[in-house]
């Protein structure tokens, strides 16, 4: 990796570990369709990091890239190619007909400075930045990416999956704009309330009139509703940043997004 992109991907986990959504590059996956007909065998993926659109500027590297297809095996994946803005990954559509999840996998960044103040993090650059009743931590970034493919007939998605993640509870395959999408937040397969997911709109660089990022909270199932206004895609993101139980001077700071297929109305 050139000096240029590893300053520029050490941006981005700053700015995941920091920044709001709408100040964040966001890791995604974009395949090349999401309904694949019978007779097609695999998808090509993108992955990356973008702000705002979903327009690759720096590649997502995974050791952790998988598929669970609709017989809820699961397969690793490698990247079939290895870019400076994006990696693409050929995903076997080989467990037949069905929906598939395809998944970068938890993924580990780098460790940020920070301390606790008033119960809240603050990432800190110099020395000088820390205040009297300032606790010093660490903070480990995380991040997953998902996205759902279905190849000929459509099969259910609730595969058994770990860590924080973004499940579809509308079917992925059927979502149409001026309809209702809800989705839950869970860590383990369980509800997450309370947390902020952030809904962006693809293609906002060439709409007049452009879409805002907008945030919900999450209720007690952990779950959110929103209506898409359009066709087109949508990216969910959700960070959600606590302790560590094993190491109170440690926190995991974990972002997850799940990217969506709005279809227009028939």
């Amino acid at each position: 990796m050139s000096q240029l992109k590893s300053k520029k991907l050490s941006l981005c986990l700053t700015l995941l570990l920091c920044g709001a959504a709408a100040q964040a590059h966001s890791p995604y996956l974009k395949p090349n369709t999401f309904n694949a007909e019978e007779q097609r065998k695999h998808v090509t993926v993108e992955a990356s990091f973008a702000e705002g659109d979903l327009r690759p500027d720096v590649a997502m590297k995974s050791e952790a890239f998988h598929l669970i297809g609709p017989d809820g095996k699961k397969l690793p994946l490698a990247a079939a190619a290895q870019l400076k803005d994006a990696s693409y990954l050929e995903v076997p559509l080989a467990a037949g007909n069905g929906t598939y999840l395809i998944s970068s996998g938890v993924r580990k960044g780098r460790l940020a400075k920070a301390v606790l103040r008033q119960g809240k993090v603050q990432f800190i650059e110099r020395k000088d930045d820390v205040q009297a009743g300032d606790t010093p931590i660490e903070v480990q970034s995380i991040s997953r990416a998902d996205v759902y493919v279905s190849r000929g007939r459509p099969s259910a998605v609730d595969y058994d999956t770990e860590g924080v993640e973004i499940y579809p509870v509308s079917k992925p395959y059927d979502l149409y704009a001026g309809e209702p999408v809800t989705v839950r937040v869970r860590e383990n397969r369980k509800p997450l309330a309370g947390e902020t997911l952030t809904l962006i709109t693809d293609g906002q660089h060439y709409a007049k009139q452009k879409q805002a990022e907008v945030d919900f909270k999450t209720n007690a199932a952990g779950e959110v509703s929103f209506t898409p206004k359009d066709a087109g895609l949508y990216l969910l993101q959700v960070r959600v940043r606590r302790a560590s139980p094993d190491n109170p001077a440690l926190w995991l700071s974990t972002t997850a997004t799940l990217t969506l297929e709005v279809l227009p109305q028939p």
